[in-house]
């Protein structure tokens, strides 16, 4: 069996669209892979089917466009900078965006 390299899956969907998508990205998804809640996506951070996911994050801008505290975020989303989603993208050699 082939080893496929982890992955940096970028949400962009908005909520309304996850029923479909969750279930593709669980499909694929491995532990020490990272979703990333981006635009639209970001709106629905506040979801509990995000929790079936180890690692996931979402843009400090995009946070505060929702004008959301730290203290506002479920535990188990963090914040990460744009800084942060560059580094992923080179630290991860496949990147999938769901819209």
């Amino acid at each position: 069996m082939v080893k496929i390299a982890h992955s940096l899956h970028l949400l962009a969907a908005p909520p309304s669209r996850w029923a479909a998508l969750l279930p593709e990205i669980e499909s694929l998804w491995q532990s020490g892979d990272q979703l990333l809640l981006l635009a639209e996506g970001a709106a629905g951070f506040n979801a509990a089917a995000l929790k079936r996911f180890s690692t996931v994050a979402m843009l400090t801008t995009d946070a505060d466009g929702l004008n959301l505290a730290t203290t506002d975020l479920p535990r188990h989303i963090q914040l990460a900078t744009m800084t942060d989603w560059a580094a992923w993208t080179l630290h991860y050699p496949r990147t999938i965006t769901w819209r």
